[in-house]
């Protein structure tokens, strides 16, 4: 994670991890083929006011968000990812909702593949050092969470990981804020917009 003076940047040892499976609602797996920076959720979508775009649309690895998955996560099937992310100067002490969101989507060549990434993503979220099992609430099938909390300038900090699959796609939120500002409900829409983008083609 970055560093950044005033914000969650220096924020090295939280995470919050969802981690969601959505139905493809027909007995036949859906393959969804457009560009993955082209079902990323964008800077008019946000719920939050203020954000600004911190990095472009880019392409991103198969590690874009367990490094050591990534090996894994091409043997089963990656084709292509990418990610956004966007960011809010406001202060960090007095802040609510997320400061920075950084949206991803990858690609996988079959539902089952991205299925079984899936499966790795969450195995390896929830090795990480002080995750705590969360409820996620009506997730769809496959719905996870763990937490850890921690410090920013003395102030108490959160990073929240949402990552859910839509067929094919395997997508994630990464979201950082302060410790009773930022909830996994203000996230919860904003993967909602991003799959009605993916269902949209």
């Amino acid at each position: 994670m970055r560093a950044r003076s005033g914000t969650a940047r220096a924020l090295g040892v939280l995470a919050l991890v969802v981690l969601t499976a959505a139905a493809c609602g027909s007995s036949a797996p859906t393959t969804l083929d457009g560009a993955p920076g082209g079902y990323l959720i964008t800077l008019g979508q946000l719920t939050s006011p203020d954000f600004t775009v911190y990095q472009a649309v880019k392409q991103v690895g198969s590690g874009w968000l367990d490094e050591a998955s990534s090996t894994a996560l091409r043997k089963d099937g990656l084709v292509r990812a990418a990610a956004v992310e966007y960011d809010r100067n406001v202060s960090f002490s007095t802040s609510n909702g997320p400061i920075t969101l950084s949206a991803a989507v990858a690609a996988f060549t079959t539902t089952a593949g991205a299925a079984a990434a899936m499966i790795r993503l969450d195995t390896a979220l929830d090795a990480r050092a002080g995750a705590v099992p969360v409820s996620t609430g009506p997730l769809a099938d496959g719905g996870h969470a763990t937490t850890t909390q921690g410090t920013v300038e003395g102030v108490g900090a959160l990073q929240i990981i949402l990552v859910w699959r839509v067929d094919n796609l395997v997508n994630s939120l990464v979201a950082e804020g302060r410790l009773g500002g930022l909830q996994l409900d203000q996230l919860l829409p904003l993967a909602a917009t991003q799959t009605a983008n993916e269902r949209a083609g």
